[in-house]
């Protein structure tokens, strides 16, 4: 009940699938979540030396979860702010392996 919608995007930033309210832009959010990817993996790599698996971003609304699932795509989440996080990066780890044999 704490996940508000759900997209899976390319690392191009199209929508593969999605299940949003109606009133969010999934383009919109596809082509943010394809940026943000692309930074978090070059800062993942020259400062860490491995490969970006997740982004999180709080705001007072909420929480915005990006779970890389392959090279080629990722999972974004919109998250209420009373969300047990702990509880959610479960899940998403779970359910990115699952989309994993599948993209």
């Amino acid at each position: 009940p704490d996940i508000v919608g759900a997209v899976v995007v390319n690392m191009e930033g199209f929508v593969v699938a999605s299940l949003l309210p109606s009133d969010v832009d999934e383009e919109l959010i596809a082509g943010m979540a394809a940026s943000l990817l692309g930074v978090g993996e070059r800062i993942s790599t020259d400062l860490m030396g491995a490969s970006m698996e997740q982004i999180y971003t709080r705001s007072p609304k909420g929480y915005i979860v990006l779970q890389a699932i392959s090279g080629e795509a990722a999972l974004v989440l919109l998250v209420t702010r009373e969300a047990k996080l702990g509880l959610i990066f479960l899940e998403v780890k779970r359910v990115a392996a699952e989309l994993a044999r599948i993209v």
